[in-house]
C-alpha cells in the first residue's frame, strides 16, 4: 500500500511542473510508449524476427483500409452502427427485459447504435466488405454459427444479441493498429485513417446519455446512478469496452488530434482533450459503481476502465479536480460499495494453490489481466507488481490446468483451448525491466515450451506485444510436470503419467459447485489420449441464454451418474500421488505405473485408476459405486461413430426406441436418435475417430450386472472449438456418440458399474481379455491381460477385511495391483491398503495403511512406501524396511 501512495505522490510531484497552469496538458504517447520509445521499437523491428513478422501482419490486415481511405473516406466510417438517420440522432435509450426499448432526442450528428441484447445469438455479421453502410435500422446481416447453412439473413436490430458490439469493436480496433502504425512510421495516412473513426465515435458517445432501466431489469435505474451490471454502452459492465480501444487511439493520435480537430468542438466551443476526456470519465464514472466487486467481473471492469484512466491529465488539469492521479487509486488502493481494488483481488488468490476461485476458464484470464494492467501503470510510474508475490505463483499455477497439448482442462463454464501466454510473457517483461535474471529465464522457458508444442506464436503478437514483449534469453524449454493436482475449492484433481502428447495419460475426476462458474455437474471423470480429452465435458453451448445451456453446464453434459448427487463436498478417500500439505502439487510418488484417486459424494463414490502397461501403453480403471436402486451412468466419447459388442467381440443388435424419456433431468431432451438393447452380460463399447490418420479408438470394457439395459443417443456437439478434438470432431454441429447405461432395481453400490478404457491408433490395441474375479457385493477384482503384461486389480470400499479374489491373490485395503510380465512378478501396488500378496510376495503394512510399491527391476527389488512396511519376497521371511521412496533391497 504504501508503495502505491509513494508512487502517486510522487506522480503528481513530477506532473505539477509540466503542468504549470490549469488547462496544460502533458505530452502523449505515455500509456504503452511514450516518443522515446520509438527509436527502440523501430531497432526492435530490424532485429527481431518475431516482432517483424508481427508488425507485417497488423499492416497487412490495415493497408486495404487505409489506402482505400485516401479517396473513399466514407467506406470504413459508413459502416460503424449508429443511429445515422436524421431525426433519430438517439442522446438517450431506454432498457425494458434487459434489451434495446426504444430511444428519445436527436442529437445535432449521429449517435453511436447500443447494443440491441443483452444476450447472445446464434449469428456472426457477415465481413466487413458485405455490411450494410449507414445503416439507419440496426438491422444487421448475419451468418449462424451452428447451422451447416452459411447463406447470410437479415437480423432485426432487437435480435442482434452481440453483432452491434462485435461490429463496432472491429472497426475501433482498426482504427487502434492504425494509430500504432502510425506512432511507428509517422505515416498521417494513417493517423487520418484513425482519427476519423475516433471523432465518429467520440462524438457519437458525447451526445449519447447512459441508458435508463426504468423498470431496473438490469439491477439498477441505470444512468448515472450506482447499482445493477449495466455499463455505458453495454448491458454489462464488464462488456462496456469500446473504450479501450479509442483510448489507444487518442493515446497515439493525441498531436494529430489537436492538430486536425473535428470541425463539430468548434460549434461546442470545446477542445479534443475536454471532449474526449468528458467522454472516457464518464467510462470510469459509471464502471466504478455498476457490477459485482467479486470475481472476474470486478477484475474485467477495471481491465475497461485502466486505460481511460490512464489517458487523463493531471488532477488540475478538470474544474473538479478529478484527473489521472485521482482515478488510479480507485484501482491500486481503495475499495468500495461496488468494486475492490487490487489488494482485495488478490487477496481472492488461494496462497497455498495459487488458484483463483472460479473455473479456469474465467480463473486463468484474472492474472493476465492484472499483469497487463500492471505493465500500463508502471510506464505511468506505480508499480502494482512489485510486492505482489501471489502473482508470479498465480500464473505459474495456471500450468497445472493444462494438459499434454497445453490446452487447458474443460471444466465448469468455458471452452477450453491454449492458455494465455501474455502472463508468462509479462512476467518476463518485468523481470527483464528489473535486472531479475532467474525470473526471467522461468517466463522463457514456459514460453519456450510453448512455442515448441504449437500452442504459442511470437510471430503472430499484436501491436501491444510488439511494444512489451521482449527479446527471450536463454533459457531451456523443458517445465517440470506433477503427476497429481488438487484444488480443494474447485473439487477438481488432474492426474498424470507423462507430459507427451504421444504417449502421455491423464484423468480428470472432480465434484460439482454451484456458483464462481463452475457446475452441477455431478462426480464426473474425463481421460486422455494422445493429448486430447477422449472422453470430454461438453461444452459447446454459445451462451448461459442459450436452448442447450442447461445441457452443457450441467449433469448431463458430464460422464456421471444420474440421479442423485449433482454438487455439493467431495471426500477424497485416497489419492496416489498426495498432494503435499498446504500446496496444489505432489512432490514424491509411490509407483512410476499407477496412480489413483478414490472420491465420495453423498450417495456416490468413484476409483479412476491410471494404469501404464509400457512407456508407450496403458489403461484406465472406473469403478462407480451409486447407493440407490435405479441409475444411468453416462459415458460421452469422441467419435464419428459408436459400435457395441459382447465380450467376444460380436455386434450387439441395438433397436430405434423412443422410451428414453426425461428421466432425471429436462436435458434428456437432447439425447436424439436413441436406440436400445437389453444387455446383462459384460460387454465393448467402440468410439472411432476416423477424422485423423492413423485412425484413433477407444475401447471401453464394461462388466456385465443385471437389470441392464443399454443405450446408445447422439448427444449435442462436444465444442464450438476447432483446436481441442482431433481433426475437430464433435465439434458443432456434429453431435457426439454417448452411451447410457441404464440399471435399475439394484443397489448401485453392491452392483457398481465396473469400466476399462484404452485408446489407441488402429492397430495398436494391447488388452487381449478382461475377467471378472470372484463374487463380492463390496469388493471388485479384475484380471487385465494385455500383450505387455497382466494386472490382477482390487478394490474394496471395506478396507479391514481380507478378500481372496484368486487362489494365489490376497488383498486387504482400498486398491491393489498385482502385475506380471510374462508370468513372472513385475510389482505389487497397495493404495491406502494393509496387505497385498501375490504368491509368496508380500507386502503389508506395520501399523497404519499404507501407500507402497515393491517392484523388481533388471533382477533387483525395490520398494517405495509413505509408511514402514513389511515385505516378504521368494525367499526367506518377512521383514520389517522403513518409509521411503525408490529404495534398494539388498
Amino acid at each position: 500500500m504504501k508503495l502505491y501512495k509513494i508512487a502517486l505522490v510522487l506522480l503528481s510531484l513530477v506532473l505539477v511542473p509540466l503542468q504549470g497552469i490549469a488547462q496544460k496538458t502533458e505530452a502523449h504517447p505515455r500509456v504503452f510508449a511514450d516518443g522515446k520509445d520509438r527509436t527502440e521499437m523501430i531497432s526492435k523491428l530490424k532485429n527481431e524476427d518475431w516482432a517483424k513478422a508481427s508488425y507485417d501482419q497488423i499492416t497487412t490486415e490495415i493497408d486495404p483500409y487505409v489506402n482505400r481511405h485516401v479517396t473513399d473516406p466514407e467506406w470504413i466510417v459508413s459502416r460503424l452502427a449508429m443511429y445515422w438517420k436524421d431525426g433519430e440522432h438517439y442522446t438517450q435509450c431506454y432498457i425494458k427485459k434487459q434489451n434495446w426499448d426504444y430511444g428519445e432526442g436527436n442529437a445535432p450528428i449521429p449517435t453511436v447504435r447500443l447494443p440491441g441484447m443483452r444476450t447472445w445469438n446464434d449469428y456472426v455479421n457477415v465481413p466487413l466488405e458485405d455490411r450494410i453502410p449507414y445503416n439507419t435500422s440496426g438491422d444487421l446481416l448475419g451468418i449462424s454459427r451452428s447451422s451447416a447453412d452459411k447463406t447470410p439473413v437479415l437480423i432485426p436490430y432487437k435480435e442482434t444479441g452481440h453483432m452491434i458490439r462485435a461490429n463496432n469493436m472491429e472497426i475501433l480496433k482498426l482504427a487502434e493498429k492504425s494509430a500504432f502504425v502510425y506512432y511507428i512510421t509517422q505515416d498521417e495516412k494513417y493517423a487520418k485513417f484513425s482519427a476519423d473513426i475516433y471523432w465518429t465515435w467520440m462524438l457519437g458517445t458525447y451526445y449519447m446519455k447512459p441508458p435508463l432501466d426504468p423498470e431496473e431489469s438490469t439491477g439498477g435505474p441505470g444512468g448515472y446512478e450506482p447499482g445493477g451490471i449495466m455499463g455505458y454502452y453495454d448491458y454489462e459492465v464488464i462488456h462496456d469496452d469500446r473504450q479501450i480501444p479509442m483510448a489507444t487511439t487518442y493515446d497515439f493520435l493525441y498531436d494529430y488530434l489537436n492538430a486536425h480537430p473535428h470541425e463539430h468542438l468548434k460549434t461546442i466551443n470545446k477542445t479534443t482533450t475536454e471532449v474526449s476526456s468528458e467522454v472516457f470519465k464518464r467510462f470510469i464514472e459509471i464502471g466504478l459503481v455498476r457490477g459485482g466487486k467479486k470475481g472476474n467481473w470486478n477484475v474485467n471492469r477495471y481491465k475497461n476502465i485502466i486505460g481511460s484512466m490512464l489517458v487523463l491529465e493531471a488532477n488540475d488539469f478538470y474544474k473538479d479536480g478529478k484527473g489521472r492521479e485521482y482515478y488510479i487509486p480507485f484501482y491500486t488502493e481503495k475499495s468500495g460499495e461496488h468494486y475492490a481494488g487490487l489488494p482485495e483481488i488478490m487477496a481472492n488468490y488461494n496462497t497455498e494453490t495459487g488458484l483463483w476461485p472460479e473455473s479456469p476458464g474465467y480463473a486463468s484470464g484474472m492474472i493476465p489481466t492484472v499483469l497487463d494492467m500492471g505493465l500500463q501503470l508502471y510506464k505511468s510510474g506505480v508499480n502494482t507488481i512489485e510486492g505482489n508475490p501471489i502473482i508470479e505463483k498465480a500464473a505459474l499455477a495456471n500450468l497445472g490446468w493444462l494438459d499434454a497439448r497445453g490446452n487447458l482442462v474443460v471444466f465448469g463454464d468455458m471452452r477450453g483451448g491454449a492458455f494465455n501466454m501474455s502472463a508468462f510473457e509479462a512476467l518476463l517483461t518485468y523481470a527483464t525491466w528489473k535486472g531479475d535474471t532467474k525470473t526471467a529465464e522461468t517466463m522463457a522457458t514456459v514460453i519456450n515450451k510453448n512455442i515448441e508444442n504449437g500452442q504459442y506464436d511470437r510471430h503472430k503478437s499484436n501491436w501491444q506485444d510488439i511494444i512489451f514483449n521482449q527479446p527471450l534469453p536463454k533459457a531451456g524449454s523443458e517445465l517440470p510436470y506433477h503427476r497429481s493436482a488438487y484444488s480443494e475449492f474447485h473439487r477438481h484433481m488432474i492426474l498424470r503419467n507423462g507430459n507427451d502428447e504421444e504417449n502421455g495419460m491423464m484423468f480428470t475426476l472432480y465434484g460439482g459447485r454451484y456458483q464462481s462458474h463452475l457446475t452441477e455437474n455431478g462426480l464426473a471423470m474425463q481421460f486422455y489420449g494422445k493429448g486430447w480429452a477422449l472422453a470430454p465435458d461438453a461444452a459447446a453451448y454459445e451462451s448461459y441464454w442459450s436452448e442447450d445451456a442447461g445441457y452443457h453446464r450441467g449433469i448431463m453434459g458430464s460422464n456421471t451418474i444420474v440421479p442423485g448427487y449433482k454438487k455439493g463436498e467431495i471426500t477424497v478417500n485416497a489419492m496416489d500421488p498426495k498432494i503435499d500439505s498446504g500446496s496444489f502439487y505432489n512432490s514424491v510418488e509411490t509407483s512410476p505405473k499407477c496412480s489413483f484417486a478414490d472420491v465420495s459424494a453423498d450417495e456416490k463414490r468413484r476409483l479412476v485408476a491410471m494404469i501404464r502397461t509400457s512407456e508407450t501403453t496403458g489403461y484406465y480403471v472406473d469403478i462407480f459405486r451409486s447407493d440407490q436402486d435405479d441409475n444411468d451412468y453416462i459415458h460421452h466419447n469422441l467419435g464419428n461413430v459408436v459400435s457395441l459388442s459382447n465380450a467376444f467381440l460380436s455386434p450387439l443388435k441395438l433397436e430405434h426406441t423412443d422410451d428414453l424419456g426425461a428421466r432425471y433431468d429436462k436435458n434428456y431432451s437432447f439425447f436424439k436418435n436413441q436406440r436400445k438393447v437389453n444387455y446383462e452380460s459384460d460387454f465393448n463399447a467402440t468410439w472411432d475417430i476416423k477424422s485423423v490418420s492413423p485412425a484413433l479408438h477407444v475401447n471401453m470394457w464394461m462388466m456385465g450386472q443385471n437389470n441392464r439395459e443399454l443405450y446408445v443417443v447422439d448427444a449435442p456437439p462436444t465444442t464450438l472449438r476447432d483446436d481441442v478434438t482431433p481433426g475437430q470432431v464433435n465439434k458443432s454441429p456434429e453431435t457426439t456418440p454417448t452411451l447410457i447405461v441404464r440399471q435399475d432395481g439394484i443397489n448401485g453400490k453392491v452392483h457398481p458399474f465396473v469400466s476399462v478404457f484404452e485408446s489407441y491408433e488402429t492397430g495398436k490395441k494391447t488388452i487381449k481379455h478382461i475377467t471378472k474375479l470372484g463374487e463380492f457385493t463390496d469388493m471388485v477384482s479384475l484380471k487385465v491381460e494385455s500383450k505387455n503384461s497382466t494386472q490382477f486389480i482390487c478394490n474394496a470400499i471395506d478396507a479391514n477385511k481380507v478378500y481372496q479374489p484368486a487362489k494365489d491373490l490376497k488383498f486387504k485395503g482400498t486398491f491393489g495391483i498385482a502385475s506380471e510380465q510374462e508370468g513372472q512378478f513385475e510389482y505389487l501396488y497397495l493404495g491406502k491398503g494393509k496387505l497385498l500378496q501375490k504368491g509368496k510376495l508380500k507386502i503389508e503394512a506395520i501399523g497404519d495403511v499404507v501407500f507402497a510399491e515393491l517392484r523388481l527391476i533388471d533382477g533387483k527389488y525395490f520398494y517405495s512406501s509413505d509408511q514402514p512396511l513389511s515385505i516378504q519376497l521368494h525367499k526367506g521371511k518377512a521383514k520389517e524396511y522403513p518409509a521411503g521412496y525408490n529404495i534398494e533391497i539388498k
